[in-house]
């Protein structure tokens, strides 16, 4: 690999990873001041933080094929702007009611009451309006670079590499885990599933020596290519994984060591949207512009190779044949059982109707279909979101130790969140350290379902009652960053070239969803271990 090579590929990873940490860091940021924002009704933030967002990622497949990556990211660059100006300017309010607190005489409490009042909530419907802003930008942002960084990884990055790329063939790829029988492997030295010999008929000619050699060059390109899928993706949920620590202590940091109001440290993160956009033009939008132009020359020389060869090998009915063959790689398994070209074949008829074309040609009716068939990846997704999240928002608020101390309470709470954020830093950068089955995928997200029976059940009858626990708050977030690294991989490796984008945009609604559904749950679960440990303070009624 050149340099040029490797620092352009160096520069798309280090540009994710911070644009992973620039998008949800504001995101965090207002769930940390949700207290300081509202501090009878979080709920209110927490909704706020979450609605706009789930209904962004939910239309994304009607409009998001018409606006380019560098419109969105404009939009997602000034609604974070925009959101921190908002939250800023209401805690001000807040600030100056308070301030003007005792400062009227008797005469005047009953003015001074209704001034204040308004101004509370004047200033709650700025803050919530901002954190609804936040929520807009972080969904926009996450769903758009996902589908950018699956663009990098499938597409642009493997241009870099293939002009370098060896004859050394590496079997670290989704399609080599999913292959049960190695004897295929151990004979083809790659997974037929992917990159089989059905994809390139035009090898199988009667210059079986010439296209041994071109095969073998193009086998090891083409692996050179998979094992760098994951680079692009796995750097995006690395950042991902780190904002949650650097939104906390960020808050946290500003408020105690320097003393500074909720209007300060949110005004202060406007920085943040200038980074993000800054990040974006100079570290992606130029080299996909670049890495673009240098694809359309390679194609148009292929084209015009190709167009020779026709010449020479045959007739005009031949070279017909031979282009038809070549649009076949992604249909399904045929009626006499031979090999399906594609990495899930349940997965491939699913989409035989859509693949062929791109999204802008698609209908609405074929976009929702496709969206429909990710369901191998969107259920792990939403389940694992849903459990971890009830663990956050309904469980571990009712631990304590003493339980009967809401102090003791918001020591832990505060200590399993930290625990919990390292786990998914961790877990969410170790993408390009092993791959996982689809098999696999659906067993982590049991796990969480276990982990989140163990944490009921502690809480209820205190038989490992200790911060010991804050052992499985990091597996949990093992789990939680493993199954979303390993998910959007996934989607990454094993979908048509033509639908990635579209598919890892899509499927990021998931885990809205089971955050969404999570927060409503945690409301009952957090009462009902309230009511088994007779606290009150509960927002519902347990229904039990």
């Amino acid at each position: 690999m050149t340099s040029t090579t490797h620092n352009d590929t160096k520069q798309a990873v280090q540009s994710f990873w911070l644009l992973g940490l620039l998008n949800n860091a504001p995101w965090v940021l207002m769930l940390a001041c949700a207290t300081n924002i509202s501090s009878g009704g979080v709920a209110l933030v927490f909704l706020a933080n979450q609605a706009p967002g789930l209904l962004t990622k939910l239309t994304a497949p009607c409009w998001f094929h018409k606006v380019s990556y560098r419109t969105r990211m404009k939009m997602a660059s000034l609604a974070m702007g925009v959101a921190c100006f908002l939250v800023g300017c209401g805690g001000l309010f807040n600030d100056e009611m308070s301030s003007t607190e005792g400062d009227d005489g008797e005469e005047n409490n009953d003015q001074s009451d209704d001034n204040n009042t308004t101004r509370a909530q004047l200033g709650l419907m700025l803050e919530l309006l901002g954190v609804s802003f936040t929520s807009f930008q972080c969904s926009l942002g996450e769903a758009s670079l996902l589908a950018l960084a699956g663009k990098f990884d499938s597409s642009l990055l493997p241009q870099l590499s293939s002009s370098s790329a060896s004859g050394s063939l590496s079997l670290d790829s989704y399609s080599a885990v999913d292959n049960d029988n190695s004897g295929r492997l151990e004979s083809h030295n790659y997974d037929e599933g992917l990159f089989s010999h059905e994809e390139y008929p035009e090898h199988n000619n009667t210059h079986a020596n010439d296209d041994d050699d071109e095969q073998s060059t193009s086998e090891g390109i083409l692996m050179k290519s998979e094992k760098q899928q994951r680079k692009c993706i796995t750097a995006f949920s690395s950042g991902t994984g780190c904002a949650g620590i650097v939104g906390y202590a960020y808050k946290s940091l500003l408020s105690e060591l320097f003393g500074w109001g909720l209007s300060t440290i949110v005004w202060s993160a406007i920085l943040f949207a200038v980074a993000y956009y800054r990040t974006f033009c100079a570290g992606l939008y130029e080299m996909d512009i670049r890495l673009e132009e240098a694809q359309t020359r390679l194609d148009n020389e292929r084209c015009a190779s190709s167009a020779e060869a026709e010449e020479l090998n045959g007739t005009a009915a031949a070279a017909a044949e031979q282009r038809s063959s070549l649009e076949m790689v992604t249909q399904p398994q045929d009626e006499e059982g031979n090999d399906s070209p594609t990495l899930l074949p349940q997965l491939s008829s699913e989409l035989t109707n859509t693949t062929t074309k791109s999204v802008h040609h698609m209908t609405a009716c074929e976009r929702f279909q496709t969206v429909l068939s990710l369901w191998p990846y969107t259920i792990p997704l939403f389940f694992v979101y849903m459990t971890e999240y009830m663990m956050q928002a309904g469980v571990w608020p009712a631990i304590g130790f003493p339980v009967t101390s809401a102090s003791a309470r918001g020591q832990f709470y505060h200590y399993a969140n930290w625990t919990y954020q390292v786990g998914v830093f961790v877990s969410r950068s170790s993408g390009n350290m092993f791959t996982v089955s689809l098999t696999m995928l659906w067993v982590m997200p049991m796990l969480q379902l276990v982990n989140l029976c163990l944490f009921w059940l502690i809480s209820v009858h205190h038989f490992w009652y200790d911060y010991s626990l804050l052992i499985m708050c990091f597996v949990v977030g093992l789990l939680g960053g493993g199954v979303y690294v390993q998910g959007y991989n996934r989607i990454n490796a094993d979908m048509p070239k033509e639908l990635r984008e579209f598919a890892l945009s899509s499927a990021s609604v998931a885990d809205s969803v089971g955050i969404l559904v999570a927060d409503i749950s945690s409301l009952f679960i957090q009462s009902c271990i309230y009511q088994r440990n007779g606290i009150d303070g509960a927002v519902v009624n347990c229904p039990l």
